[in-house]
């Protein structure tokens, strides 16, 4: 079951102790409500009963999902430590994020059947279309879903107030994983880090090949 911890927050505006439940883990397949929180990005989300005032608590936790088997450790900012794999996570695939957009993501590939691996190497091919279509330096990528033979990605432009929406067809990430075979490779120990810059370093070694 999904660890629950009660806190005494003070509101920081009308000065009123009040009780937050913060979880320090949450089980997926025994607590789908936990689990449509995080896709809907407000599991952090608190908000004052007295004077109605809002705040986002962000906290480490570990979000499992042991029919699909796989544990994803998140850490606000990125800042801190990643829990240490148990006995019983061993085979579990096991990730390492730094912000809710970022957990959402990976619910969302995993839910999906897909390698978070490949779909790191497809988003890099898409962003540097993007790059070059809005002439930004820098874009942020998100898959969103399976569409026919289609994989839709959410896409954020510095400048542009809504993401952008893009297709792209799912033999890209057939190819995608013919790159990771091609070069053997095995996810890194522990709670690895999935995201764009080891994406840009299984390319740069492929294309070394």
């Amino acid at each position: 079951m999904s660890t629950e911890i009660v806190k005494d927050i003070i509101c920081p505006q009308c000065g009123v102790s009040q009780k937050y439940r913060l979880f320090a883990g949450i089980n997926a397949s025994e607590n789908p409500e936990l689990k449509q929180k995080a896709l809907e990005e407000t599991i952090f989300d608190w908000r004052c009963q007295r004077c109605n005032y809002f705040a986002a608590m962000a906290y480490p936790f570990l979000y499992m999902d042991r029919e699909a088997q796989y544990v994803i450790c998140v850490t606000p900012g990125g800042s801190g430590q990643a829990a240490e794999p148990t006995a019983p996570i061993a085979d579990y695939v096991k990730r390492r994020v730094k912000n809710l957009a970022e957990l959402k993501e990976k619910i969302l590939i995993f839910d999906s059947g897909l390698d978070d691996v490949a779909v790191e190497v497809v988003k890099n091919a898409l962003c540097t279309i993007i790059k070059k279509k809005y002439q930004a330096k820098r874009v942020h990528a998100y898959f969103s879903r399976i569409r026919d033979n289609d994989m839709d990605f959410a896409i954020f432009v510095p400048g542009q107030p809504d993401p952008v929406y893009h297709s792209t067809r799912l033999e890209v990430y057939r190819q995608s994983q013919e790159v990771l075979r091609a070069l053997d490779f095995i996810d890194p120990p522990g709670f690895a880090t999935i995201d764009a810059r080891l994406a840009r370093l299984i390319l740069e070694q492929y294309q070394a090949t």
